[in-house]
């Protein structure tokens, strides 16, 4: 190695040593530093961690394109950081959830891109777009839960009314259920309809609760009728009364005077009739009457006197442009 120093060999050591350690340094820090050079850090916010770890890789749409940096507690959610390939586009709605990877337990990151926009290095996916998977511990746990909040004696209670009212003969509950089958696949045959029925049913509730105030006003007004009439209920017994006191007193009226109310309809049915027979000359005397009554109006209307204008003193204007004495007749 003619590059080292000769005639010292604690100086070639040295150098030797600095040489082997950037090495090592190299061969150490490099990936970790080419890794960050090419990816970019998110975060996601789980529920629990559900076994996930630092190093646990990080799937998008089924390929690797990153790994998991970190598993911190932030209050009472778990946030995850992960760094991902910069050429990976994750949207705005980004999606990620915890999946099992192999049957020993050993867990991965599952992003799902999903949405508009672009999220930036250091973004963080809320805990309400992700998910975890459900472990047995969570199931025995809230078995456990379950089980201690049942009341042992009232299903004791229940299982034997049911032993009692059940049917003795097989046939009789095969039969029950054929009925609970066939109701089942009506309720499934007409789902439509009954969906329309209950979406009429809450738009009813629904206009039911914004006319509240209407109606308790109605109720309102309802009562101090009732109240009013309780009130004056002497009044109204007074006026019923009278009522048939005066239709008693129509009817006497009218069988006394029978014949003379017959004698006037009589009459009335016969000025209806002449006035019915002559309707065309009423029509044609009142068509003229409206003229005359202008003309009437024109010549009294400047005061106690008649205007008349006679150029030819008694004789009409007719019976002049008849003879040919006046021009300009039409």
């Amino acid at each position: 190695m003619m590059w080292l120093p000769k005639g010292n060999p604690v100086r070639a050591g040295l150098v030797g040593a600095v040489v082997i350690l950037a090495i090592l340094a190299a061969a150490v820090l490099g990936p970790a530093a080419l890794f960050a050079a090419k990816t970019a850090d998110f975060h996601a916010q789980l529920a629990n961690a559900s076994g996930l770890k630092p190093d646990d890789p990080v799937y998008v749409a089924g390929i690797p394109a990153g790994r998991v940096t970190g598993v911190a507690l932030a209050g009472n959610k778990v946030d995850v950081a992960f760094r991902l390939d910069r050429d990976t586009t994750l949207g705005t709605s980004t999606r990620a959830s915890v999946k099992l990877m192999t049957i020993l337990g050993r867990r991965y990151l599952n992003v799902e891109p999903s949405g508009g926009g672009r999220m930036r290095g250091g973004d963080t996916i809320p805990v309400d777009r992700t998910t975890v998977p459900y472990i047995l511990d969570d199931l025995g746990r809230q078995a456990r839960q379950t089980t201690e909040q049942l009341d042992l004696p009232r299903l004791r209670q229940l299982l034997k009314t049911f032993t009692e009212i059940a049917p003795k003969e097989p046939g009789q509950l095969g039969e029950a259920l054929a009925g609970v089958s066939a109701v089942t696949r009506m309720v499934n045959q007409n789902d439509d309809q009954i969906n329309q029925v209950l979406a009429g049913a809450q738009a009813l509730t629904q206009s039911l609760l914004e006319q509240k105030d209407t109606f308790v006003s109605l109720l309102g007004n309802a009562d101090l009728v009732l109240r009013t009439l309780v009130e004056r209920k002497d009044a109204v017994t007074a006026l019923i009364s009278d009522v048939g006191k005066l239709t008693d007193v129509a009817t006497t009226f009218l069988a006394e005077h029978k014949n003379e109310l017959n004698s006037v309809l009589d009459e009335l049915h016969s000025i209806s009739g002449t006035l019915s027979a002559n309707e065309r000359n009423l029509a044609a005397t009142i068509e003229k009457l409206g003229p005359f009554s202008r003309y009437l109006a024109n010549v009294s209307g400047n005061g106690n006197w008649v205007d008349v204008a006679a150029p030819s003193a008694v004789i009409p204007d007719n019976v002049l442009c008849l003879a040919g004495l006046v021009s300009g007749c039409k």
